[in-house]
């Protein structure tokens, strides 16, 4: 066969996990033709890989772009995912997806765009969804074209508000099953798995009775359950005062159990521990896991290098407060009794306000605390700090992100972090979100240096084996992907060309945007579409992937 592109002398790391070797890489018609370990390949252009790395394309195996990606101008506010070295998304996590829609559902998405990144939608309610159907969005976006590859899971959220509106309830039997119609077909037209956001609305309404029908059609369709689970701290809001704690603990158990008892794959989302006096608790979750898996579950974790994430204002708000926030948010005794026990919460898990910062406002009054903690915002605002953080929740209509600390450790210690990103069944993602304006995650930008560069490279924690094992082959099985994930022939040459010595993740709290160094070339399908920290000009050469 003709070569297009041949890579040479690149020391190969092909995902699997086994050591590296030296090799070219032969590229054909988009995908890996060759790979020769003895005589030199010839044929097309080449590119000279001497000192580098040859990977495969880095998966982002949760990511929260799926509402970016219809965008008209997404190249603008991805591109740092992909100067990154990431070529493959998997997107849909948390419950939320863009698809399927209702009459019912639009309007209520419609609200929440700015707070995923879609800002830039305009024209009113239902402009931005040209769809109905989870088939009918990925072939709008094939129209369209992506500059990623990536693969689609469908959120409960999206199918509970296309069926139940904001109904804080459980679904009558008629509304459950026309929940469990939207799951199969979602699935049947694509989506590699159904996810839930259970610490959010409406995920946080739904009980084991209502999941538990849509993980079993999910594991008869061969799909993947996704889960952010229910509480990642020893006392969350999502669960009654008479529960005793730890909270996450019970959580975990509870997604352990319901998979187990649909016989579907799960995949813990983002498995952290909120709060210094939630750490402790690492040790019982990962051995639950572990159990879990010896009696037959199919488990899989996911984690970011990174001891804070982004989420939204309404997570540290009690589900009562939540079911009824109209008039709750004006009831003076209402108000006062949700800020006693968030006091109270912060206390037993060992946050302060000092731990959350407001990353983007979605109000233009509140662009000028973006990037403040919420002491400092308070001060700022002469408030008290529960009352500059329901006033941004009022302003902001619950669509205000936040990044919060103190998730699986800090700046002085991160043992529960090591755990998880070090333990076997632990891949590797980002749980970004990007937007024009704001104080950015520092993940959109280093999440995958960080992995090589700090804990591979210069802690040492893991081998460069390993490592890149985590963020390629690793996710590709736990979501089940066909022809990524490694450098093998006849597979997709999505590649990330990186140089082992350099590679680092460059942020800092004062510089979140900095660019990464080290990532020298990023290829999708044969194509080089990312250099030393620049998109070229190949235009979008991702794939919409449908299982």
């Amino acid at each position: 066969m003709e070569l297009d592109l041949v890579i040479r002398n690149g020391t190969v790391v092909d995902g699997t996990g086994r050591p590296r070797y030296k090799a070219d890489i032969g590229i054909a018609q988009g995908k890996i033709a060759a790979v020769s370990t003895g005589e030199p390949l010839t044929g097309g252009h080449a590119i000279d890989a001497a000192g580098l790395v040859v990977a495969p394309g880095f998966i982002d195996v949760h990511s929260h772009f799926d509402y970016n990606l219809p965008l008209a101008d997404h190249e603008r506010s991805l591109a740092p995912l992909l100067v990154q070295g990431v070529t493959t998304l998997v997107t849909g996590n948390c419950g939320s997806s863009p698809a399927p829609v209702s009459e019912t559902s639009i309007p209520i998405l419609n609200q929440r765009l700015g707070a995923y990144g879609a800002e830039a939608t305009g024209g009113g309610a239902g402009a931005y969804f040209r769809w109905r159907t989870f088939g009918e969005y990925l072939d709008a976006l094939e129209r369209d074209g992506i500059l990623f590859n990536t693969a689609f899971i469908v959120g409960h959220g999206a199918i509970r508000y296309a069926v139940m509106g904001v109904a804080p309830r459980k679904p009558t039997p008629p509304e459950q099953a026309a929940m469990a119609e939207m799951t199969r077909q979602s699935l049947r037209e694509g989506a590699f798995g159904f996810s839930t956001g259970l610490g959010y609305e409406p995920g946080m309404y739904a009980d084991g009775d209502e999941l538990l029908p849509l993980l079993r059609i999910t594991a008869e369709e061969g799909g993947v359950y996704t889960v952010h689970s229910r509480a990642y701290s020893i006392v969350a809001p999502t669960y009654p005062d008479d529960v005793p704690p730890p909270h996450n603990v019970l959580s975990t158990r509870e997604q352990l159990e319901l998979a187990g008892a649909a016989g579907v794959r799960l995949q813990l989302s983002h498995l952290l521990f909120n709060g210094r006096r939630t750490w402790s608790t690492f040790p019982t979750v990962l051995r639950d896991v572990e159990k879990a898996v010896d009696q037959g579950v199919q488990i899989g974790i996911d984690s970011f290098p990174y001891t804070f994430g982004n989420t939204t204002i309404h997570v540290n708000l009690p589900k009562w407060f939540l079911a009824g926030l109209e008039d709750n948010i004006e009831s003076p005794a209402a108000v006062k009794r949700v800020e006693a026990e968030i006091a109270a919460r912060n206390e037993t898990v060992g946050r302060t306000y000092q731990d959350i910062t407001l990353m983007h406002g979605a109000a233009p009054e509140l662009s000028a605390v973006e990037g403040m903690n919420f002491a400092e915002i308070a001060d700022f605002m002469g408030l008290t700090e529960f009352e500059a953080y329901l006033h941004v929740a009022r302003v902001s209509g619950g669509r205000a992100r936040i990044l919060q600390d103190t998730y699986s450790g800090d700046s002085q210690s991160e043992e529960p972090l090591r755990a998880v990103i070090t333990h076997p069944l632990c891949s590797y993602m980002t749980d970004t979100l990007v937007f024009a304006e704001g104080y950015p995650n520092r993940a959109t930008y280093g999440t995958f240096p960080r992995f090589l560069g700090h804990y591979c490279r210069d802690l040492g924690l893991l081998t460069l084996e390993e490592t890149v094992h985590k963020m390629t082959g690793l996710p590709a099985q736990q979501i089940r992907l066909e022809g990524v994930g490694r450098i093998a022939e006849g597979n997709w040459a999505d590649v990330t060309l990186f140089d082992p010595e350099t590679v680092a993740d460059n942020t800092t709290p004062k510089t979140p945007g900095a660019a990464p160094t080290g990532i020298r070339k990023v290829l999708i399908s044969g194509q080089v579409v990312a250099q030393d920290g620049e998109l070229t000009r190949v235009g979008r050469r991702g794939r919409v992937m449908r299982r």
